[in-house]
């Protein structure tokens, strides 16, 4: 019924709001532990992230039916400008994951094997998959990666437990 649909869509909003303050806070979180953390992060880890996010970014613009060389055009920019204007932000996603690395090595927060089968379960409905698929799909340095991802949440999650505590 009309009412029926009009309490689902309060209900989703809610959620979108919900899930919307909840990123902020972690948000907020994490970019107050970055600046009180001091690091020196060498010019070629931030070139390599600079192209990492490059190609990411490439990538999206191909699932809409363009190329890089297109979009620069499109926006009167070329290859340098447009890397040096990921720099700053290529240099946040590192100290961000430097601090998050270093937060969980030193409160020995580790993925564990069910955690790593809850986020394929989770991958695996996301991409509508068997979740045994998906696992033999994902080996080896892809499965390492997945758990200091995983990791890292977890140290985010820590932050935001820490801070509620106080």
């Amino acid at each position: 019924t009309l009412e029926d649909y009009k309490k689902e869509i309060k209900k989703n909003i809610k959620a979108q709001k919900e899930e919307a303050a909840k990123t902020e806070k972690e948000n907020a979180l994490v970019d107050q532990a970055v600046e009180n953390a001091s690091m020196d992060i060498p010019d070629a880890m931030i070139e390599e992230q600079v192209q990492q996010m490059a190609d990411e970014f490439s990538q999206r613009l191909s699932y809409q039916g363009l190329n890089m060389e297109q979009y620069l055009q499109y926006t009167g920019s070329d290859a340098q400008k447009f890397a040096e204007e990921l720099k700053p932000q290529a240099l946040k996603r590192i100290q961000t994951r430097l601090v998050l690395e270093a937060i969980a090595a030193a409160e020995s927060i580790e993925a564990s094997e069910e955690d790593f089968k809850k986020e394929l379960e989770k991958m695996a409905g996301m991409y509508q998959m068997e979740t045994e698929q998906l696992e033999k799909m994902v080996q080896g340095s892809q499965k390492e990666q997945m758990m200091d991802d995983i990791a890292v949440q977890k140290a985010v999650d820590f932050l935001i437990s820490s801070c509620q505590t106080k």
